[in-house]
């Protein structure tokens, strides 16, 4: 599994939630769940076993003691226990749910020799990772976001596309548009060598604007002055940037250096504005990391009747 910037912000920010610093220091049972349930440490036991062969091989308990919180050799699965049962308690409703009654109980009383944190572990990556990411995909790339806010506008004749500029929006105003009315975008990037990646956060839904069968083949920077393209299906049809819920929608723009490898990203027919799911969040967000200097904008469009 390639570690990226999500993973560690979602374990940081439950460890933080359920066991937060005493007099501004960490707790032991907040170490502990950063390393037990960080997806690096899944080889590692809690401790090592008696055997001499093992005296020196890293566990649970050697990182923690070389972080300063001494030999927890007798403690470590009372702390273990005590983790469990606030995982237990917080997410109670959520664990039943995905997982079921059998092994919840079994989490709850494993025998002695069971590892039950396996099972939560599963739990929490398999299950309530991709939800958070979900939520959080979006104001995570918006964190990096530029200042420069004004790098986009609308219009909806084609005779005002030649003296459209970009307006001076305030912080935290969003452009105002019109319902049911379709849309010229105009994107206007520092960057013109490159390629774009747009994002929209709808009412309904979340999709990728730009490359796309609906908006945009090409997506190319220096080609990306106008939206739709002209081989779009949006401009083939005239519904444009057209906007059927009244509310507030989202735009992130990130600009690139290389294009992106994903099959699913590729312009089709099939889905020709590719929704943003969960895993498709997390292919992004891998793909994003192995370049180092993309930049990211970020604008709110706010729809009216």
């Amino acid at each position: 599994m390639q570690i990226t910037k999500l993973h560690l912000e979602f374990i940081s920010e439950i460890a933080d939630g359920l066991f937060p610093t005493e007099n501004g220091n960490p707790t032991v049972q907040g170490e502990f769940f950063k390393l037990r349930y960080h997806p690096d440490k899944y080889g590692l036991e809690n401790k090592n076993s008696n055997d001499n062969g093992e005296a020196e091989k890293t566990s649970i308990c050697i990182i923690l003691k070389n972080q300063g919180w001494g030999d927890l050799t007798k403690t470590i699965q009372r702390i273990s226990g005590k983790v469990r049962d606030c995982l237990l308690t917080e997410y109670s409703e959520e664990i039943m749910a995905d997982i079921g009654e059998e092994k919840v109980n079994f989490i709850k009383s494993p025998g002695r020799g069971n590892d039950f944190w396996k099972n939560l572990y599963q739990w929490l990556w398999d299950y309530q990772f991709p939800r958070w990411v979900e939520v959080n995909f979006l104001p995570c790339l918006e964190k990096q976001a530029d200042k420069n806010r004004d790098w986009i506008n609308f219009a909806d004749d084609m005779a005002e596309i030649d003296k459209l500029h970009i307006p001076e929006v305030a912080d935290n105003e969003p452009l105002k548009l019109s319902l049911e009315k379709p849309y010229w975008a105009f994107i206007n990037l520092p960057e013109s060598d490159g390629y774009l990646l747009l994002l929209n956060q709808g009412i309904v839904s979340r999709c990728v604007v730009c490359p796309s069968q609906a908006f945009a083949v090409d997506y190319e920077l220096e080609k990306i002055r106008l939206l739709p393209q002209k081989e779009s299906l949006t401009y083939e049809l005239g519904c444009r940037f057209t906007f059927n819920e009244v509310g507030v929608e989202k735009f992130v723009a990130i600009a690139l250096a290389k294009p992106l490898d994903l099959v699913w990203l590729k312009p089709n027919e099939e889905e020709i504005a590719p929704d943003l799911n969960p895993e498709r969040m997390q292919d992004l967000w891998q793909e994003l990391e192995k370049q180092d200097n993309w930049r990211v904008y970020a604008q709110e469009v706010e729809v009216v009747g």
